[in-house]
């Protein structure tokens, strides 16, 4: 098993492939310090896990590249079930992340981000509009669409309690209507569970806080704080304790009301460590209505 230290360092060679050796680069992206660093590849060479070449590129060996397999990403759940009622009349005749923005649907720019990095495991869960979904198969033949007809009268817990053979072994759970600028926000490998988060100093939008490294505080309105975005990744360990603790509070009288990220940020905090990865502003578009919508793309009349 790789430490965190190790893990860092080792996904950023990855990614960066033929990179010139520089300890100060590795430092700075990787947010560790240079003794730290030195540390670390002394000890991955060392282990044969990293190779620096005569003309000073680094790269990871075959070794190293298996000693990462255990942290790829391989399964996504992408929940889609929503009215998207603030998007009318766009979403009139398709779900919101069915909505064309330039000529790519949102939901697209999700898609192509998980499939760059090899993940081909992917659900949907549709509701409203479903049958539109079936527009991606075209492209997307892998994709394992079910179906929600609970939407209109739950929370977007009943979506992850249709999906719970799905949750396990790691996975990304995402929202299905945000417009992925950045596509590296979906990454092929992940050490820890963790929801992205940009930093802002007041929002009235829901947001949580970090202390000790981990989320506390999530609340909509927030100050000194960082905006949920719904891009997340649960470990394995994390996914039984999802299961279980979603099943028992959906079998409440309150509970198909809840949002599912209530559970493990506020209803059940103390048995999870939920670590914020931190995103710019500009990585994720979230279009909330249709004015948004209009101003992005100039075929839709305000």
């Amino acid at each position: 098993m790789l430490n965190r230290y190790q893990f860092e360092v080792m996904t950023y060679i990855e990614k960066n492939n033929n990179l010139s050796f520089n300890i100060g680069e590795l430092a700075n992206n990787t947010r560790i310090s240079r003794k730290k660093v030195e540390e670390i590849l002394k000890n991955l060479q060392e282990n044969g896990n990293v190779r620096i070449s005569d003309n000073n590129i680094i790269t990871l060996t075959k070794k190293g590249l298996e000693q990462l397999e255990p942290y790829r990403v391989k399964r996504a759940v992408v929940m889609g079930a929503g009215f998207g009622s603030r998007m009318m009349p766009a979403t009139k005749d398709r779900p919101k992340p069915m909505v064309t923005v330039n000529g790519k649907r949102i939901i697209e720019t999700l898609l192509d981000a998980m499939v760059a990095v090899g993940i081909t495991d992917i659900t949907i869960v549709r509701g409203y509009q479903k049958e539109k979904y079936d527009e991606l198969l075209v492209k997307y033949p892998f994709l394992n669409l079910v179906d929600n007809d609970d939407y209109a009268t739950t929370n977007n817990i009943s979506s992850v309690m249709k999906v719970l053979d799905k949750i396990e072994g790691g996975i990304y759970l995402c929202e299905a209507d945000l417009y992925i600028t950045n596509p590296d926000v979906i990454t092929k490998y992940q050490y820890t569970s963790n929801i992205l988060g940009s930093y802002s100093l007041e929002t009235d939008d829901w947001s949580f806080r970090m202390q000790d490294g981990h989320i506390v505080d999530y609340q909509q309105g927030n100050t000194y704080c960082y905006n949920y975005y719904g891009i997340s990744y649960w470990t394995a360990d994390d996914c039984t304790k999802l299961r279980n603790d979603w099943s028992e509070i959906y079998a409440t009288d309150e509970g198909k009301d809840v949002f599912w990220e209530i559970v493990p940020l506020k209803l059940r905090k103390e048995k999870y460590q939920v670590e914020i990865r931190e995103c710019q502003k500009s990585d994720i578009m979230e279009i909330d209505n249709y004015y948004e919508l209009a101003t992005l793309d100039q075929k839709y009349n305000i």
